[in-house]
């Protein structure tokens, strides 16, 4: 298993209790054996009789686990799964809401019990897991709740992805209902694009509707994953639950909390999402004048942060984008506007005192976002002179910033 290659100790979930819907194949079937390896105990929902084949595998492996087969859909079945879950170890720890379904095919081509059913399956699913075991979860003081994300805005996916977009929502929403002091959290995972049964017959469909061929659909979504490898990212992310709270998490963050790569090496060799150091290699040191010359640096920097985002894989592009969002308060565009609207007022010396203070606590907030790049690019890079070259993309970046902010404060 990647899990192995980490640092990570066997018994990381020891006397936790996983729940994992659609755990009969891909990486939901994943997950459940890579919780079940480092201790913990797993009950496998499963609507087919491969979570039996799957619960059975981790028991021969060493571990434990209970199939319970389960339409996540139907509010009774899961009334059932709690049951069986609480009668066999007491308490449920860990809700991995992977269960899913998808139709594809336009729109208007969708009946409604198409349509219906992916939203029975997706959203309803999610929230009946969560109503089942979240306030087991606030009366231990301990849990962690995880929904799914895709791409979004894809023709023929239109009832898949509104769900997916549903489930964010969700795990947004629950996070700020339940807080940070309660011992659970909830994260909404990207588990990038990932070649399990489910989604190979799909891509295979999908390529000949887009006018394409197999090879050029996958390339255009990015680097094709195993199951196990984004499960693992997933385990990294639930091991670390409590530093994604309210977020979404890409399978390569989950990885670098357990110190491996994107492709499950130790030492991650990746890019960071926004910086691209290659783009940056040669670029002058930012300039030495006043607010305006800097506010100025400043919007370059984030023209060129749109544009590194938009040349990421599209099952990552979105993930990362939010991930901006969350760490500085605005979407990537929305900032390189506040920063143009910034430099008109500083030209026209028109920003009053007030606008300004605004604008500082936002520059700290993005400042604080690049600090947090920083230190994960000290996992995400392999090679030492691409780690050196990102850090110093970082470096002349926050430097702009900081100055900035001191010109500002003056």
């Amino acid at each position: 298993m990647y899990v192995d290659r980490s640092t990570v100790a066997r018994d990381s979930f020891k006397d936790k209790v996983a729940v994992v819907t659609g755990a009969g194949q891909g990486i939901g079937r994943e997950t459940a054996r890579i919780l079940a390896h480092l201790g913990a105990r797993v009950v496998v929902a499963e609507i087919r009789d491969t979570g039996a084949d799957v619960a059975n595998a981790i028991n021969f492996e060493g571990g434990t686990a209970l199939f319970v087969q389960t339409d996540v859909s139907d509010s009774g079945q899961f009334d059932i799964l709690k049951q069986k879950a609480y009668e066999a170890f007491d308490r449920v720890d860990i809700l991995v809401s992977n269960a899913a379904h998808y139709v594809l095919k336009p729109v208007l081509d969708h009946s409604l019990e198409e349509w219906d059913h992916v939203m029975a399956v997706n959203l309803r699913g999610a929230f009946l897991g969560i109503r089942a075991f979240l306030p087991g979860m606030l009366s231990r003081g301990y849990g962690v709740i995880v929904t799914f994300q895709s791409t979004e805005g894809m023709p023929f996916l239109a009832s898949y992805l509104a769900t997916k977009v549903g489930l964010r929502s969700l795990a947004a929403s629950l996070a700020m209902e339940i807080g940070t002091d309660k011992g659970v959290s909830v994260f909404c995972y990207g588990p990038g694009m990932v070649d399990t049964e489910g989604g190979g017959a799909a891509f295979r469909q999908l390529a000949p509707m887009y006018g394409q061929g197999m090879q050029e659909f996958i390339s255009g979504g990015g680097v094709l994953i195993s199951p196990e490898l984004s499960a693992t990212g997933l385990v990294g992310a639930i091991l670390r639950a409590e530093d994604f709270h309210g977020e979404d998490v890409d399978f390569s963050s989950g990885l670098s909390r357990l110190g491996l790569d994107s492709s499950g090496e130790p030492v991650v060799a990746a890019s960071i999402p926004g910086v691209d150091a290659e783009a940056m290699r040669g670029q002058a040191p930012p300039g030495s004048g006043g607010a305006l010359d800097l506010n100025r640096e400043l919007e370059r920097i984030l023209d060129a942060s749109a544009k590194e985002y938009d040349r990421l894989p599209l099952f990552v592009r979105p993930v990362a984008r939010r991930m901006f969002q969350q760490g500085t308060g605005k979407k990537v565009n929305e900032w390189l506007v506040t920063a143009q609207e910034m430099s008109a007022r500083l030209e026209a010396g028109k920003a009053d005192p007030d606008e300004i203070r605004e604008y500082v606590g936002l520059l700290k907030r993005l400042d604080g976002f690049m600090a947090k790049q920083e230190s994960d690019a000290r996992n995400w890079f392999k090679k030492p002179e691409d780690l050196q070259m990102a850090l110093d993309s970082l470096a002349e970046r926050r430097e702009v910033i900081a100055r900035l902010m001191e010109e500002l404060g003056k």
